[in-house]
C-alpha cells in the first residue's frame, strides 16, 4: 500500500462548511450577550445599594441598603459614644489610665467633642465609585467585588480644643513646668545678687492624638490612644547665666528708664520712669535669637505697672458725636462718633524689653528712653443718637487717588470737596445732581483753569480735575446701594480714574455743565450726610455718606476689559501758530471696552443688578510742528491778486474795529 493509499484510509476529508462557522459566531454572540446581560443586571441590583465587597474598616458593608446602612452606622455612633476614647500613660514608670466622653452635658447643652454626619456618610458610602453611567457601573461592580476596597468615614467633626482640655484636665496633676534658673538682685547699690538654679518638669505629648482618635473613628474603632510623657526642660540653665552675668552692672549703671508720652488732645508732654529698684525686682534672663541670652524684664510685672499706674492717667474718654445745622441748611458741626485712646501695654511692654536687652548687649548708645504707645477705645455715645435725621452710620465710602495733579486741579478737587460737598444734607426721596451742587463753575465761584477732556483733546478750561468729585461720588453712591439716575465715562481712559483693585478703566463718571451729570437718588428714606475726607499728603479722596440702612448691602464688581483699542501712530500736524521747529505733543490714550456690574442686595432677599458698560476711544499722540508761514507765487506770464493776510481779512458786517484787551482774553479763553 502506498502513503496516499495509506492516509486515504486513516484520515477523514473535512469538508468546508458555512453552517459550522454560522453557528460558532452565534454561541459565541450569545454567550457574550449572557455575560453583558447578567453583569448588567447585576450592576442594577446594586443602583440603591452599596457595591459588593466594600468594607467600612473591618466590617464588610456590601448589598447594604440606605435604611440598613443608616442604622448600621447610627448604631456604631451610639457604640463610639458609650465605650468613649480611651487613654493610656506612663509617670514615673507607672501606667494610668482615663476614658473621654465624647459628648456630655454641660447644664442644658449637649457638647459634641467628636461626632458624624450619618445623612452625608450614607450617601457618600452609596455612591461609591458609582458615575451614573450604566457601562461604567457595571466595571466598577465587577471591579470591587474583586478587589474588596475599605472606605472610611469622610464627615467628621472634631473639637480638637475641646479635647485636648478634657485631656488636660486629666493629666494636669501629673504636669510640672519647668523653672527657669534666675537673677535674685539683693541689692542694687552695692549690686549684689544670687543664681538661682533651674529644675526639670514633667509634660506630655499629645499633638498626634487629633489624628489618632479621627483615625480611628473614622474606621468605626474605639480609640485607644497612647500618650507619651516626656522632660519638660527649662529654658534657661545655670550655664546659660554664667557668659552675661557680668553684664548685669552695665543695666543698673545705665539708670532709670524713662517711659515718654505726648497727649494727642492737649500735645502736652508727660513721663513715667522704671526706677532701678523696680528694675532689680522685674529683671529676669530671656532667650533672644541672634542673640543668645540677655537680661529683660518680666511681663507680668511690668504690663502690672502700665495698667496701674500710667493706664489710669492717660487713658482718655472717647470723642463722642457732634451735630449742628447751620441758617444755610449745611451741617456746620459734625463729629462722628470715634474711639477714644488707650495704653497698648503689649506694644508698650515690648518697647521697655527691648531698651533693657540693649544694656545686655552694648556699653553706648542704649535707649534710656521709650515712648508710650496707644490703642483706640470705642465710644460711649454713637452719632445717630445726637440729631433726629437719621444720620446714625455710614452707608458707603468711596475712594479714589489723584497721583501727580497739578496745583490748579487740587485747589479744584478740594474746593468741590471741602466748600461744596462737605456737610451737605440730601433729603429723602432727592434726585441728587453734582452738577447743581457743584456750580458756578467760575473763577468768583472758586475754580481754577486746569486740563480737562474736551472731545479728542485735553484743554485747559476752569474747573478742570472735577471729573475726581465725579468718579469719587459715583463709586460711594454704589457703595451705599442707591439708584443711580445718569452717569457717563470719560471719553478717553484716563489713569486718575482706574479701579483701585485691577487697575483697569470703567468705574468712572465724568461731569460737564450742563450734561453730563452726576445723579442719584436718595431712596433710603431718611436723610443722607455727606462728609469728605481729602490727605493731600496720600493723595486720597474719599467721601462718606452717612444715613440709617435699611439693610441692604451694595458692592460693584471690579471692571472687566473686553477689548482693547491701539491708539495708532502718532500724528505730525504742521501749524504757524508755534514758532518753526517748536513742538508741542498731546499724550496717546489707549481706547478700552469695559463693564463692571452694580450689585444690591435687598431686605426682602431681592437682588437688583446693573451692568455699566463704558466705550473709551483711542486718541494717538498728537504733535504740532511749527513750520514756516509759505506763501505761493503768481506763475510767469498771469497777473495776481495780492491776498491782505487771514489776520488783516474783516468778516464781521459792518467793518472791523481795533482789537482790545478784552477781545484778546476771549481768545485766550477760546484757546485753553
Amino acid at each position: 500500500m502506498g502513503l496516499k493509499g495509506f492516509f486515504s484510509e486513516h484520515i477523514k476529508t473535512i469538508h468546508f462548511s458555512w453552517r459550522r462557522v454560522w453557528i460558532s459566531v452565534v454561541a459565541v454572540v450569545v454567550f457574550v450577550s449572557i455575560f453583558l446581560v447578567g453583569a448588567l443586571v447585576y450592576a442594577r441590583t446594586y443602583t440603591d445599594r452599596v457595591l459588593p465587597g466594600v468594607y467600612l474598616g473591618d466590617i464588610h458593608i456590601g448589598g447594604m441598603e440606605t435604611t440598613e446602612l443608616t442604622d448600621y452606622l447610627q448604631n456604631m455612633q451610639t457604640k463610639l459614644v458609650d465605650e468613649g476614647i480611651h487613654f493610656t500613660f506612663k509617670v514615673n514608670g507607672h501606667q494610668k489610665d482615663f476614658i473621654v466622653n465624647p459628648q456630655f452635658m454641660s447644664e442644658d447643652t449637649l457638647i459634641e467633642l467628636i461626632d458624624f454626619d450619618v445623612t452625608k456618610e450614607v450617601e457618600n458610602i452609596l455612591t461609591y465609585r458609582k458615575n451614573n453611567n450604566i457601562f461604567a457601573d457595571t466595571f466598577s461592580a465587577l471591579w470591587v467585588r474583586v478587589s474588596k476596597p475599605h472606605v472610611h468615614l469622610s464627615y467628621i467633626e472634631f473639637d480638637k480644643e475641646g479635647v485636648f482640655e478634657e485631656i488636660e484636665i486629666e493629666l494636669e496633676d501629673y504636669i510640672s513646668e519647668p523653672r527657669d534658673a534666675s537673677v535674685d538682685v539683693v541689692t542694687v547699690e552695692p549690686l549684689v545678687f544670687d543664681v538661682t538654679s533651674s529644675s526639670i518638669g514633667v509634660s506630655f505629648d499629645y499633638d498626634r492624638v487629633a489624628g489618632q482618635i479621627i483615625q480611628s473613628w473614622s474606621s468605626l474603632v474605639t480609640p485607644e490612644i497612647t500618650i507619651a510623657s516626656f522632660e519638660a526642660k527649662p529654658e534657661v540653665v545655670k550655664s546659660d547665666i554664667e557668659p552675661i552675668i557680668d553684664r548685669l552692672p552695665n543695666v543698673f549703671e545705665n539708670g532709670r528708664l524713662d517711659i515718654n508720652y505726648i497727649d494727642p488732645h492737649t500735645k502736652q508732654e508727660y513721663t513715667w520712669y522704671v526706677s532701678l529698684e523696680e528694675m532689680s525686682d522685674w529683671i529676669e534672663v530671656q532667650r533672644k535669637e541672634g542673640n543668645g541670652f540677655v537680661f529683660g524684664l518680666k511681663m507680668a510685672s511690668t504690663t502690672e505697672f502700665l495698667e496701674g499706674d500710667i493706664a489710669d492717667f492717660v487713658n482718655i474718654e472717647p470723642h463722642d458725636a457732634k451735630f449742628q445745622i447751620g441758617t444755610n441748611g449745611k451741617v456746620v458741626e459734625f463729629q462722628g462718633s470715634r474711639p477714644g485712646v488707650g495704653v497698648d501695654v503689649e506694644g508698650t511692654y515690648k518697647a521697655i524689653n527691648d531698651a533693657v536687652i540693649e544694656r545686655t548687649l552694648h556699653d553706648e548708645g542704649v535707649t534710656k528712653a521709650v515712648t508710650l504707645l496707644n490703642e483706640q477705645v470705642e465710644p460711649n455715645i454713637k452719632t445717630g443718637e445726637v440729631n433726629d435725621l437719621g444720620i446714625e452710620e455710614i452707608l458707603g465710602i468711596g475712594h479714589s487717588k489723584f497721583l501727580h495733579s497739578t496745583p490748579n486741579r487740587l485747589k479744584n478737587i478740594s474746593h468741590a470737596a471741602n466748600n461744596k460737598l462737605n456737610g451737605l444734607l440730601i433729603k429723602p426721596g432727592e434726585e441728587f445732581s453734582l452738577i447743581n451742587t457743584l456750580k458756578p463753575f467760575t473763577y468768583e465761584g472758586g475754580y481754577s483753569a486746569d486740563y480737562t477732556i474736551k472731545g479728542d483733546k485735553m484743554v485747559k478750561e476752569i474747573g478742570g480735575g472735577l471729573c475726581q468729585i465725579g468718579t469719587t461720588m459715583f463709586r460711594t453712591a454704589m457703595n451705599a446701594g442707591l439708584k443711580i439716575t445718569e452717569r457717563r465715562e470719560h471719553s478717553l481712559a484716563v489713569p486718575y480714574y482706574n479701579d483701585l483693585v485691577s487697575g483697569n478703566p470703567g468705574v468712572d463718571a465724568t461731569i460737564y455743565d450742563p450734561h453730563p451729570d452726576l445723579r442719584f437718588v436718595n431712596d433710603t428714606g431718611n436723610y443722607i450726610l455727606i462728609t469728605s475726607d481729602l490727605n493731600l499728603a496720600t493723595e486720597d479722596l474719599r467721601f462718606y455718606f452717612w444715613g440709617t440702612s435699611d439693610g441692604r448691602k451694595a458692592r460693584y464688581t471690579s471692571p472687566v476689559v473686553s477689548r482693547w483699542i491701539p491708539a495708532g501712530e502718532p500724528r505730525m500736524v504742521e501749524t504757524t501758530d508755534l514758532a518753526p521747529g517748536v513742538k508741542e505733543c498731546q499724550y496717546a490714550y489707549t481706547g478700552a471696552q469695559a463693564s463692571f456690574t452694580y450689585i444690591i442686595e435687598r431686605p426682602n432677599g431681592e437682588v437688583d443688578e446693573r451692568v455699566f458698560s463704558s466705550y473709551y476711544r483711542p486718541l494717538p499722540k498728537i504733535c504740532l510742528v511749527g513750520v514756516e508761514e509759505k506763501t505761493e507765487e503768481c506763475p510767469e506770464g498771469e497777473e495776481c491778486e495780492e491776498v491782505e493776510p487771514e489776520e488783516n481779512q474783516c468778516t464781521e458786517p459792518g467793518g472791523c474795529g481795533v482789537a482790545t484787551d478784552e477781545d484778546d482774553e476771549d481768545l485766550e479763553e477760546d484757546e485753553n
